[in-house]
């Protein structure tokens, strides 16, 4: 299980437990925002703008998905709470791969004054075995999607039209990840916060074509894990879309743009059809 606890000290039975990500109706877990089951509309097309210019081409087609309800973290993972995951199971801190004196974790501890900015430098293993250690797991792409746009195909958490102001991509000039939670303007009709900009956020899923669509590439497949959102590096009016999928990764990339939030099943249902 990959290290999965490797110095928790936690027994068999209540690892088994952690991975499976199932939550009990009704009992709101800390931090979590429940997204009722029912269909949406994912993806998008020629009328959400030009599609390889305003619409990536691997958004497309708009098509409809069904899921069962199930709980998603209301905000990225943060420094403060990655901190005791890797306090209580050893594994490594995040620092930059390349350049470790750009930024990196000293003996546990992050840089100063960044508790509740989203943790970085994570890969997909780091963020699926932090999920599994908070009894979660990571959100499918779809689940990500729904928590982001609700039902109405938005382009945009909050609606169709960009606005700088709103949310941390490149635009708004913050030069670095903001406290979670803090830009009003980034929710979702569920109240999920910072799915337009501050990180990009890893997904369960591999990179995959749409169903109904012929567009192929190399990298569809077991390749590349998906990543949503945009980010503080990013500029936000294409980048930014609910829809987009530009920073699909290979799993073991970490990068200072890249984070997650977890996911939680409600009594045990999947992630839909």
């Amino acid at each position: 299980m990959d290290k999965l606890l490797d110095k928790g000290g936690v027994a068999l039975a209540l690892m088994l437990t952690l991975v499976a990500g199932i939550g009990v109706a009704g009992e709101a877990p800390e931090g979590m925002v429940r997204i009722p089951a029912g269909a949406f509309t994912m993806g998008a097309d020629a009328s959400d703008g030009r599609v390889g210019i305003e619409v990536a081409v691997d958004s497309v087609p708009r098509h409809t998905r069904t899921l069962p309800a199930y709980w998603i973290d209301r905000t990225e993972v943060t420094n403060a709470a990655y901190r005791e995951f890797v306090a209580a199971t050893g594994r490594e801190a995040p620092a930059d791969p390349r350049f470790a004196g750009y930024f990196a974790w000293k003996e546990g501890e992050f840089p100063a004054g960044l508790d509740n900015h989203p943790v970085v430098y994570v890969d997909w293993t780091d963020a699926r075995n932090y999920c599994a250690w908070a009894g979660k797991r990571l959100p499918s792409e779809a689940e990500w999607e729904k928590a982001a746009r609700g039902t109405d195909g938005r382009r945009y958490p909050w609606g169709n039209e960009f606005s700088t102001d709103r949310c941390n991509t490149r635009d708004a000039e913050f030069g670095w990840t903001v406290p979670v939670g803090t830009l009003d303007g980034d929710m979702s009709p569920y109240g999920v916060m910072d799915m337009c900009g501050n990180v990009a956020e890893w997904v369960e899923d591999w990179y995959r074509g749409y169903p109904g669509s012929d567009l192929e590439r190399a990298s569809f497949g077991e390749t590349l894990r998906g990543s949503r959102g945009g980010s503080w590096m990013l500029p936000g009016e294409v980048y930014a879309r609910v829809t987009n999928r530009t920073m699909a990764s290979p799993p073991d990339k970490k990068h200072r743009s890249m984070g997650f939030r977890c996911a939680l099943s409600v009594d045990g249902d999947g992630a839909g059809d």
